[in-house]
């Protein structure tokens, strides 16, 4: 036998064998959310919104971060049935002082955090050139930064319980897919990625976990009902947040460390990255024309305040 022969023979087996003890290997996690403490930011509306209600019915205490104290004080109301506990803390995650002050009231409240879900985020969308500087530089420290300095905040009591999980939700088009128009959006969420990708790494052994959520398009505040409709025709499918907030806590119970959502453009864009880059160079260089630029350039145009 040829030694390239060899070669390809012996990296089959290793594929092989990789995902045999994926597939047999234990599935569900010890965790049990009744009573369990879950930081959730962003959470007035869209998913952060639907965690909140996800993580509420199956009884755990919350902590509802977001800036907008009306909007996090009607979720609350709306939680309170099915759960023991809520504490809603308005916070503007551009601020250290309020993120450090965030964490330290919610361990003082409930004696620990169990979950953080870190889900807030911003878009911004464009050609580069012509996005606004500030605009950029507060979805880097929204939807970046926020999620590294929180982490940093909450691990060392999970570390000292062996116990926690952190939950980063990127985005199945561009935390994997680098796609134009979204430059900005896509650093911030393909460097989400590879935090927690790394930060799992860094974990291992210490019992806390990190799970990446990547979602497809998602009816939020991100997107306007026009874009919505232009994304549908075009094949993609909007999922609801209560699909993504149930689909996590799913993954969540079986100990999963990556869901990838969305529709079958979206999963096969990603494969499709990562194996043919090339057709994806293809693919956006025919996909820009100026309808597609000009509806998604509409993305993230209306505040997210959930943020």
């Amino acid at each position: 036998m040829k030694r390239s022969d060899r070669l390809i023979w012996t990296g089959l087996a290793a594929g092989g064998l990789y995902w045999l003890l994926r597939y047999f290997g234990p599935r569900h996690s010890p965790l049990v959310l009744d009573g369990e403490v879950v930081m959730v930011t962003g959470a007035s509306s869209g998913i952060g919104r639907a965690m909140a209600f996800a993580f509420a019915r199956r009884g755990a205490r919350l902590v509802l971060v977001a800036r907008t104290v009306e909007q996090l004080e009607a979720v609350r109301r709306e939680v309170e049935p099915y759960t023991t506990a809520v504490l809603v803390i308005p916070t503007d995650l551009t601020d250290p002082q309020q993120m450090e002050h965030a964490v330290e009231l919610a361990i003082a409240t409930f004696g620990r955090i169990d979950i953080l879900v870190n889900n807030a985020g911003l878009s911004v969308a464009g050609y580069l050139q012509d996005q606004d500087p500030d605009a950029v530089r507060r979805l880097i420290d929204v939807d970046l930064w926020a999620p590294v300095r929180l982490t940093q905040l909450v691990l060392p009591s999970m570390l000292e319980a062996r116990h926690g999980t952190i939950v980063n939700v990127g985005s199945a088009g561009f935390s994997r897919v680098p796609a134009p128009l979204f430059t900005s959006f896509v650093a911030a969420k393909a460097g989400l990625a590879s935090f927690t990708d790394a930060l799992r790494r860094e974990m291992d052994g210490t019992g806390v976990h990190a799970l990446l959520v990547l979602p497809g398009w998602t009816h939020t505040d991100l997107l306007t009902p026009e874009v919505e409709d232009y994304l549908e025709r075009q094949g993609y499918r909007i999922e609801h947040p209560d699909e993504v907030a149930e689909r996590t806590l799913l993954g969540l119970l079986r100990g999963e460390q990556e869901i990838v959502m969305g529709g079958a453009m979206e999963k096969l864009a990603v494969l499709v990255e990562r194996y043919a880059p090339g057709l994806m160079r293809l693919y956006w260089r025919l996909r820009l024309t100026p309808e597609w630029i000009a509806a998604l350039s509409q993305v993230g145009s209306r505040d997210e305040t959930s943020a």
